[in-house]
Parts: structure tokens; C-alpha cells; sequence
């Protein structure tokens, strides 16, 4: 009775935070923002891919007088040199990474050493169930603009389709249709254009391949399934795979470019096993106007993210959060603050008998 039991957040100390090249804005001020709203002090390392945004973001910080020096700081470099150096660093207290799965799992083996705190944000590979009950306007409109935007390269994008096959014909021609109407182009030319290059030809190689490999195991090209006809630029045409087993590399393997490959299911049942039968767990969604089969797919999904009638991508008042081999911790929210925070707990007792 004369004892009052406090609970204070403290901010973790310094955070190592690592960026992808694929959002190079976006995720570095979520990772930055974050550690400064919660008191802590952040050491950044950009993509080798993408390091001038992160060189102009900072030339922005620096003129901020309000930011002392030593709170924001950026070193440029690959993964492997500066990025061990930072989840080695027995001064840093987390590393807050946002990559794959293999430099995921090289990071925590790094910060292991130390015991150091991960934050890991990895690969992905969303299904979209889309069931007999789907509008199915709805369907194709929020899975054409899941799986291009950012040019398919994004850790949340729909990456496989499993639609109930007395709809399959129908939901095919919709997204074919959508898929007809897209323009490819640079986006600093035509501000207009709906699918811009991939990153890098060994990216457009890689997405070529996966395409190849499913064609030659029986699946049927839509729509797309080669490169435009463009002078320049490592462009891929937004590709529609049908006739696609389950089993197969671009139905298990994240493809990380405009393409999206087709299956159908008899059940529910069938739809919730295939679209959980995958190592990651960050991203998912399903089409319906039945309740039911939404909660259903809800509750039994292995997904640290399941959208219902809409696109893929997080608000960043909400929670993004993967499971299984998809990452560890989350960002956004309130709930995004917890893992830059470290909890202190303070037991006082008292004399209750004075007066």
C-alpha cells in the first residue's frame, strides 16, 4: 500500500538507421523522424544505389537551426562495409534496417555481437484473394495500382492473385483491360506516365528471367511479358501470368516488378493455405463484399498487414509490421515510437505514516 510503481519511456540512444533504394525519401524520414520525435540521436546509411536524395535531405537538416549538430548524421557507403560497421558499433543501441531478407538476416548476425536491438522491415510477398462475393471493379482497380506502383518495386506490393474461378475469367479481362491502358515513360519527361524503369538492369534481368522461367513451366502471358520498345531506360512491360502453379518460382519469390501472376481456388480454405504458404508475412488483401469471408481471411492470414477492398500501402498513422521472415519490430503510429524507446520501471516506497 505504500508503494507507487512508475513506468517511464526513455529514447533507446543512438539508432543506425539502413535505407533501400526503393523509397529513398519516404523510408528515410519515417526512420528519422521517428528517432527524433522519440529524443533519440540517428546515424543514416542511404542505398549505394540512391545516395544523393539522402545528400539532399541532409543539406536540408543542416540548414535547420533548430536540430543540433550530432543528432542527424549520414555516411554513405555500401551494406557491407558501413553497414557492419554500424550493427558491430558497440555504441549504437538499434539498428533499424529496411532492405531483404539476406541483409536482413547479415545484420542481425552483426548486431548479435553486441546484442544490439534490430528493426528489421524485409521482403515480402502479398497475395490478393479475391473471392466468388469480390466487386470485381474494385478488385482489378486497387490490384493494378498495387502491383505498379513504384513499378512493382515495393516490399508491400501484390505480388500473386488467387481469385475464385467461377470469377476468374471475368476479373482476368478487367485487369487486362487496366493493364492496356497504362503508359510507360520517364517520369521526369512525362509527369503523366503510370509505370517508370526499374532500378537497374540487373533488376529488369532478374524480372525478364522469373517471366521466362514461368512461361516455360506453363504459364500464359496475358498481356506484357517482354521489354517496350523504348531507346533507353530499364523498362518492363506491366505483365498479366495466368495458368500459373503454385509451386512455381514467381508464385513463391518476391518479383519485385510490374508483373502478376494469376491462380484460381475452389475454396476458401484453398485461397488462405496458398496465400500462407510463403516464408514472409508483411503484406496481404482480399476482395469481398461478404463479411464473413473478410473476417475469415482476416483472422486466419499470417500477415503483419491484410487490406480489405484497397490497395497495399500503409498510413502512417497506422502500424507496418511484418511477421515471419518479413522483419521484426514495426514503424508508424503510436505503436512505431515503442521500438526506439526503451522502458524503465521505478518501484518507490514511501513512509505513510507521516503527517
Amino acid at each position: 500500500a505504500n508503494e507507487n510503481i512508475f513506468i517511464y519511456k526513455k529514447p533507446i540512444g543512438v539508432v543506425g538507421g539502413i535505407v533501400p533504394w526503393n523509397f529513398p525519401v519516404f523510408i528515410l524520414a519515417r526512420k528519422v523522424a521517428t528517432a527524433l520525435v522519440t529524443g533519440c540521436t540517428i546515424v543514416l546509411k542511404p542505398s549505394q544505389q540512391t545516395p544523393n536524395t539522402a545528400m539532399e535531405f541532409t543539406k536540408i537538416i543542416h540548414s535547420m537551426e533548430e536540430i543540433p549538430k550530432g543528432v542527424y548524421n549520414v555516411v554513405t557507403g555500401t551494406g557491407s562495409e558501413i553497414g557492419n560497421a554500424l550493427a558491430t558499433h558497440k555504441n549504437v543501441h538499434m539498428i533499424s534496417m529496411t532492405g531483404s531478407v539476406p541483409a536482413g538476416t547479415k545484420v542481425m548476425e552483426a548486431a548479435a555481437q553486441n546484442i544490439t536491438k534490430v528493426n528489421l522491415e524485409l521482403g515480402g510477398k502479398a497475395p490478393a484473394i479475391v473471392t466468388a462475393n469480390a466487386d470485381l471493379d474494385v478488385a482489378a482497380e486497387n490490384i493494378t495500382t498495387s502491383r505498379v506502383a513504384n513499378n512493382g518495386q515495393a516490399c508491400t506490393n501484390a505480388e500473386r492473385v488467387y481469385v475464385h474461378e467461377s470469377v476468374a475469367d471475368e476479373l482476368i479481362e478487367k485487369l487486362r483491360h487496366r493493364f492496356e491502358s497504362l503508359t510507360l515513360g520517364d517520369p521526369r519527361e512525362n509527369k503523366e506516365a503510370d509505370v517508370g524503369p526499374l532500378v537497374s538492369k540487373d533488376r529488369l534481368e532478374e524480372v525478364e528471367t522469373m517471366v521466362k522461367e514461368a512461361i516455360e513451366a506453363g504459364a500464359k502471358v496475358e498481356i506484357g511479358g517482354e521489354r517496350p520498345d523504348l531507346e533507353k531506360g530499364f523498362f518492363y512491360k506491366p505483365t498479366i501470368l495466368t495458368n500459373v502453379e503454385h509451386d512455381t518460382a514467381i508464385m513463391q519469390e518476391e518479383i519485385f516488378g510490374p508483373v502478376i501472376p494469376v491462380a484460381t481456388f475452389k475454396t476458401l480454405d484453398e485461397a488462405i493455405e496458398k496465400g500462407n504458404d510463403t516464408e514472409f508475412g508483411l503484406s496481404s488483401s482480399v476482395y469481398t463484399e461478404n463479411m464473413h469471408e473478410a473476417m475469415r481471411v482476416v483472422n486466419e492470414l499470417k500477415f503483419g498487414e491484410t487490406f480489405v477492398n484497397r490497395e497495399n500501402f500503409e498510413a502512417v498513422q497506422g502500424y507496418h509490421a511484418g511477421m515471419r521472415k518479413s522483419g521484426l519490430g514495426g514503424a508508424d503510429g503510436k505503436h512505431g515510437m515503442e521500438d526506439f524507446l526503451v522502458t524503465q520501471v521505478v518501484y518507490m516506497q514511501y513512509k505513510d505514516d507521516k503527517q
